[in-house]
């Protein structure tokens, strides 16, 4: 059983992208994250490098259990992510209703170490980024998973989440 105060947010470090980058490799975590392929994966990584820049409006976390890493996850404020263009993404289709900075934030998360898969983790990372977003004054958090990730799906809606529509999840805070 996983104690959900041994598992801890820590904020990405360069030291961690080889990691990161191991984990987007995986068969499990690629076919959701990268769908359509090597051009996502480069922007997934494009984006966790220049987190501190261009995509400075997106916190990046490595997520620990008892001092392992073996996960990651994010949220972003959704009223700079409306604007944002990206292959495969219709942010502004998602996020064009968002009225203000520090209203909706998207959240986004894997489970990199096959060991801690089907263990709660995913809804203890989705509880813990919840507190954060509450705590910067948030209203309302968004996931977009696959229709097809029926996991992710399942782990959102046991965490209060409401379906909008395809590939739009969102919770009131």
């Amino acid at each position: 059983m996983i104690n959900k105060n041994e598992i801890i947010l820590k904020p990405l470090l360069d030291e961690d992208m080889p990691l990161f980058n191991e984990w987007l490799n995986k068969d499990y975590i690629y076919k959701w994250l990268c769908p359509d392929g090597e051009e996502q994966k480069d922007a997934w990584l494009d984006e966790v490098n220049n987190r501190n820049d261009k995509y400075d409006f997106m916190k990046h976390f490595i997520v620990y259990y008892k001092d392992k890493k073996i996960g990651y996850c994010l949220y972003a404020d959704c009223f700079f992510l409306k604007d944002f263009e990206e292959e495969g993404h219709d942010f502004k289709s998602l996020y064009g209703d968002v009225p203000k900075k520090n209203h909706t934030y998207e959240i986004g998360y894997l489970v990199g170490e096959e060991e801690y898969l089907n263990k709660g983790i995913g809804k203890i990372i989705i509880r813990k980024l919840e507190e954060k977003i509450i705590e910067l004054g948030g209203h309302e958090i968004s996931a977009d998973p696959s229709e097809e990730n029926i996991i992710s799906v399942k782990v959102l809606l046991s965490n209060g989440f409401k379906k909008k529509s395809d590939g739009d999840y969102r919770k009131i805070i």
